[in-house]
Formats: C-alpha cells, structure tokens, sequence
C-alpha cells in the first residue's frame, strides 16, 4: 500500500516502514552491540565502586580511656586519673577603697603526684597456691619385671585371645578347627613351664638348702596341668590360678618376704632350658620324614610351623626381661650384643605370617615356610649356645 492508497473501510492503515539510512534503524542494526556496551559499562562501574569503598581508609578507634594498671590488677578495672588544674585564688570581695589597686601575684599550686596503688594482697582465705609436685616412677624390685613377663605370655593367651584357651575347648580343641591358634598357645605354654621351673628351682634360692617359695612351687604346679583337660581340672582355671600366684609372688618381693637372685649360674640353666627347646623345634621344621619312616604329612606342617612361632613369640618377651633383670651380669660378661641377636631373630620368627603354610621343595617353586621359620629359630639356638659359653667363661 502507499502513501496515497486509501483504506478500505474497516482496516487500519498499514504503518509506514522507517526510512533507509536514519538513527533507528542503525539502532536496530547494532543492537547486540549496544546492549553488550551497556553490560560492560555497568560491570565497571560496580568494580571500581566496590575498589574505592574496599580502599578507604578505616576510621581511627577512638581513644580508650583505660590507663595502664598496677602490677597484679586488671587493665579494664583502673579508672582514669582526673586532670588536676592550677588553683588561682579570686580577689577578695571586701577590698577596702584606699587599698592599692594592685593586683595580687597569683599562688600556683604545684599538682599532687599520685603514687600506684598497691597490689591487692590475696585473701586470707585463699590458701596459697602450691606448686606442683612431680611423683618420680617407682623402680621395679628384683624379680619384679621377669615375673610380670612371665604372667603376661601367659595371660595374653588365656584371657586376651578370642575364645580364651582354645586346646581345652569342645569345639576349637577336639575338633581341631583353629589347629593353628591351639598350637601357637602349645608353644607358649612350653615356654612359660620350663621359665616357672627354673625360677622355682634357682632364682627364688640362693642355694639348695633354702626352702621354696609357696607361691612360685604352686605356680609351677599349676602350669603342669594338662593343657586339653576340660573339666576337673580346667586347664584356663589352674593357669588363671597359677598367674594369681605369681602375682602374689610379686607383692611378696616388694614387701621383702620373698627373693629373687640374678647370678649368672642361674642364667646358664635358663638358656640351656631354651636352648633345649629351641633344638627341638629346629629339627621338626627341618625334618623330611618321622620317626616311622613316613614322609612328613601336609596336615603337620602347619602344626610344626605354628608351634615353633609360639615359642619364640613367648622366648623374646622373656629374654627381654632377662636384659634387665640381669643386666650387671651381663655387662660384666660383654654379652648384651648376643642377647639382643637372639632376641631380633626371635621377634623376626613370630612375625611371618603366610597366607597358607606349604610344604614345597627346597629348590621348587613352591614356598617352604618351615625351611623359613627354621632360619630365624636356629640363628635364636646358635646364639644362645654362643652366649652361654660366654658367660661360663671367668
């Protein structure tokens, strides 16, 4: 339609376009320019609003009006002294007429110096307060640490395992389900039975005149129970007994009733009751056939392995105690460096932990892990041969 064209009744006039080339359509030609302009400028403008309030400069705190306390009072409970000004006496009212008008000489008061206040003394009441008092450890008495390595291989198999003493047991014990806990508890019982002896036999006597201690002769008679016997006795039951002896013991080498003597004589037949064991021990781990003949079966390997690993898990805790119980005695003998070997192989050999004990060759592929734990225990024997002949020696 154009300019001149006339509407037709009932339809409105088609509007105009814009002309070519004016403002609006230049706008409408770069509008997305605009408006991306605009963002620009109003993101500016907020940067550089929130850059001069985040850059002015802090108001100044106003001045306290806490002044330095005393010794001993607290800043915040001081009040500020009042400033003392110069007193000027005002001319007398009644001056008489024929008095010079001279004006007086005015009289300065020099200020008072306030001397600190003291510090408050504390209150009667309050009783002063004592410093604190540092308890130095008690040394063990003789006896004391071995003894307590004694009841604690004990102990940690007895009442710190899971179901408590295993070869007794209906279920664990005479089925043989947890063969390899039942045996590791055998070897530590060995352990603690040829300890208790010797230190029935030796250490609680100075010679073999002097009677035996009650305590440790019960102990001992008590660790001889039958380790499967059930009921009547209970083997747990007598050993729990034993240990409440040997804690008896204890109380009686700190009061002084009973005694406990580390000669080296009395070392020599404790390692050669170890030394004896240790022997056995090596010997079935390296065995390839029993005394019958028959070769060695799979189902003892782990029996072998695991026995051997309760004694020396129970002979490092007691050779440990040995280090300080006899610890003069071996310096005198320079024999520290070969009970620590033996200890370190010990504490080497109650460490493995196979996933499954085999019984490969020597050469095969296949592990032998009682070839390994026979290692470790016959380094432990040769040691403590070694160092017994050390210590016979004058």
């Amino acid at each position: 339609m154009t300019p001149n064209d006339t509407p037709e009744p009932g339809q409105f006039p088609a509007p105009l376009p814009p002309p070519p080339g004016g403002l609006l359509h230049l706008i409408m030609r770069h509008r997305f320019l605009i408006v991306s302009l605009v963002v620009v400028l109003f993101l500016g403008s907020l940067f550089a609003l929130g850059g001069r309030r985040g850059g002015s400069t802090p108001p100044k705190p106003a001045e306290s009006s806490v002044v330095a306390a005393p010794h001993g009072e607290p800043a915040s409970m001081v009040p500020k002294e009042p400033e003392l000004k110069p007193l000027i006496p005002a001319p007398p009212k009644d001056a008489q007429a024929g008095d010079s008008p001279a004006t007086p000489s005015p009289q300065v008061t020099h200020e008072p110096t306030l001397a600190p206040a003291p510090p408050k003394a504390a209150p009667s009441h309050v009783p002063p307060a004592s410093p604190a008092v540092v308890t130095p450890p008690r040394e063990p008495v003789k006896g004391e640490v071995f003894t307590q390595a004694l009841i604690k291989i004990v102990d940690d198999q007895v009442n710190k395992t899971w179901f408590g003493w295993r070869p007794n047991t209906i279920v664990f014990g005479k089925t043989g389900l947890t063969d390899n806990v039942n045996n590791l508890q055998l070897g530590v019982l060995e352990v603690a039975r040829r300890t208790v002896v010797v230190l029935n036999e030796h250490m609680t006597r100075f010679a073999t005149t002097e009677a035996y201690d009650p305590r440790v002769n019960e102990a001992m008679n008590f660790f001889m129970v039958s380790p499967d016997k059930y009921w009547f006795p209970s083997a747990s039951g007598k050993y729990r007994e034993a240990m409440q002896d040997l804690e008896q013991y204890i109380g009686g080498l700190k009061a002084g009733r009973a005694r406990f003597y580390s000669r080296v004589d009395y070392l020599i037949a404790l390692l050669s009751n170890y030394k004896d064991l240790l022997g056995s021990s090596y010997h079935n781990l390296i065995k390839d056939t029993e005394a019958d003949g028959q070769t060695v079966s799979w189902f003892l390997v782990d029996d072998y392995f695991y026995y051997s690993q309760g004694i020396s898990l129970a002979m490092a805790e007691m050779l440990e105690a040995v280090t300080k119980e006899f610890h003069q005695e071996l310096q005198k003998k320079n024999s520290h460096k070969l009970l620590e070997d033996a200890i370190h192989a010990l504490h080497a050999a109650s460490h493995l932990e196979p996933w499954v004990v085999t019984n490969g060759a020597k050469d095969g592929i296949l592990a032998n892990h009682r070839a390994n734990m026979s290692t470790y225990i016959g380094e432990a024997e040769h040691v403590i041969s070694t160092m017994m002949s050390q210590l016979a020696t004058n």
